[in-house]
């Protein structure tokens, strides 16, 4: 009877020992398995067009859809590409435009990540040649004698984005942040543009707490120089460096004098405007130092307080167009409009 207990009780044993063996081992499978699949999911939504969905972006009174994450791009001016590459997307550039001047060069920080772009002739040709599937530029670069019509690229297959703040009227900083956000939308990379604006919106806030103790009737009376032929000037109405100059603490001379955004005025309005301080756009093919001298030499304005004090702050142009540097620039301007607000 013992030695018959004995034999059941060893029984048991065994087939409980392989119960308890046999659901690990086949746990433990499971679970290697599961981040098998796992792994072969995250590469199937990378790889696989189905996955990326419908991104439609409103741009201007152009409806713009993706159906495929865009592979090859075009940017037409330095600032698209800058806004590319602060979001991580610096390998889905196929080109950029050729530089106008020295002044027109990437941000420091962002300079390695430049050398391997290609730097392209504005044209419809290279844009095909670079088997772009999109561009990205002003509303100017979409001429049939720039890098193609919206008409044109369409019929080849290549989409267009718009720079939003050059189809509005009155361009202000809240268009580069709508630019920013529909890049994140394209490019599934939503966190980083919301980080990207985010930044940008947290300096300018503090460049307006640091001069909102600057009394209206002490703001610094601001005049842009943008180029000048003979005795005229061009200069800004309105637009993003008119914005800027306002968000920094300061009045632009001539905001509303035009119903355009730059305008063509004569040296009398430079004279009837008197400024405090002259900022003149470092771009092209005149330079700052016959600007200066344009300035310097003219009699009539010996009396304005800007010439007379020599208070020109030279900007170079891309730091006041559509792209991240706008927050930087309007930091520059202010502590160049009141020095004594960031001590």
């Amino acid at each position: 009877m013992k030695k018959k207990l004995l034999i059941c009780l060893l029984a048991v044993s065994l087939l409980l020992s392989g119960c308890g063996g046999n659901p690990a081992g086949t746990s433990a499978q499971t679970e290697s398995s599961g981040t098998s699949a796992q792994e072969t999911s995250a590469q199937e939504t990378s790889s696989d067009p189905e996955e990326y969905g419908t991104v439609t972006i409103q741009n201007g009174d152009r409806t713009v859809t993706f159906t495929e994450m865009p592979e090859k791009v075009v940017c037409c001016h330095l600032y698209a590409a800058e806004n590319m590459v602060m979001l991580g997307l610096a390998d889905k550039i196929a080109g950029k435009n050729i530089p106008a001047n020295d002044a027109e060069k990437p941000l420091d920080e962002l300079a390695d990540q430049f050398e391997g772009i290609p730097e392209l002739e504005k044209s419809n040709e290279s844009v095909v040649a670079a088997e772009a599937d999109l561009v990205i530029g002003q509303v100017s670069a979409f001429k049939d004698d720039a890098w193609g019509s919206y008409e044109r690229l369409e019929s080849e297959g290549i989409n267009a984005l718009t720079i939003t703040g050059t189809l509005v009227q009155d361009e202000t900083v809240e268009n580069i942040y709508e630019d920013i956000e529909n890049l994140g939308k394209i490019f599934k990379v939503e966190d980083q543009a919301e980080e990207l604006i985010a930044e940008m919106k947290a300096q300018i806030a503090s460049v307006e707490e640091a001069v909102s103790s600057v009394a209206e009737e002490d703001k610094v009376q601001v005049f842009v120089l943008d180029t000048f032929n003979g005795n005229e000037i061009y200069t800004t109405s309105s637009g993003l460096e008119s914005n800027l100059i306002e968000l920094a603490g300061g009045v632009n001379c001539t905001r509303g004098m035009s119903d355009s955004r730059w305008f063509n005025t004569s040296i009398e309005t430079l004279v009837e405007t008197n400024p405090d301080i002259i900022i003149i756009n470092d771009y092209g093919s005149q330079t700052v130092e016959e600007k200066q001298d344009f300035l310097n030499n003219n009699p009539a304005l010996q009396d304005v307080p800007a010439v007379k004090n020599q208070a020109y702050l030279v900007i170079p142009l891309v730091a006041v167009m559509q792209d991240i540097r706008a927050a930087s620039a309007c930091q520059t301007f202010a502590e160049y409009f009141y020095p004594e607000c960031f001590q």
